[in-house]
């Protein structure tokens, strides 16, 4: 990871860390904020795919991969920002699947990394988290305000990880 990218990912923690403590703060009424930031990020993620698509891993192997899931991510963003006229609970329970996938897929990427004797703990552990916390929310859904409350610890939690991982060392590969 190079210092810029080090850098962004601190910034991004920081900022994921300051808006937990709005949400803490504002109670039930940071639903909106939640649907919006969750929104712009999707979409922001997805355009920032397709555009490096176009500029550079459509002469990659396996490039198109990365098409794919760049309108996928602008799809789920525009999917999430459809949802704000739709009652709470559902918008709640997209939040959590969504929540729930990125806990499976950071488990899937701590078994890959077992496989290959790299180091997956901190990854599983991650993973188990926020599954934890995604089932919680699942739980709580009758009550918004502890909904809220939940889905702020699991952004200070995933602001946490993103800083301990970017200072983290990346292991060097080396072919003889």
């Amino acid at each position: 990871m190079t210092i810029r990218q080090k850098i962004s990912q601190v910034l991004a923690g920081i900022l994921m860390l300051c808006l937990s403590v709005l949400l803490i703060i504002w109670g039930e009424k940071a639903y909106p904020l939640i649907l919006g930031i969750y929104c712009l990020v999707l979409e922001v993620a997805g355009l920032r795919m397709i555009w490096y698509y176009m500029r550079m891993a459509r002469f990659m192997v396996g490039g198109l991969t990365i098409l794919y899931r760049g309108i996928l991510a602008f799809d789920f963003g525009l999917f999430a920002g459809s949802l704000a006229f739709v009652p709470s609970i559902y918008v709640l329970l997209y939040l959590c699947g969504t929540m729930a996938f990125s806990g499976i897929v950071d488990l899937l990427r701590a078994r890959e990394a077992k496989g290959v004797q790299g180091h997956y703990k901190l990854k599983t552990f991650q993973g188990i988290v926020i599954i934890i916390i995604a089932l919680l929310c699942i739980f709580f859904m009758r009550q918004q305000e502890m909904v809220v409350d939940i889905y702020a610890i699991g952004l200070v939690f995933s602001a946490i990880m993103r800083i301990v991982n970017a200072f983290r060392t990346a292991p060097i590969i080396v072919i003889d």
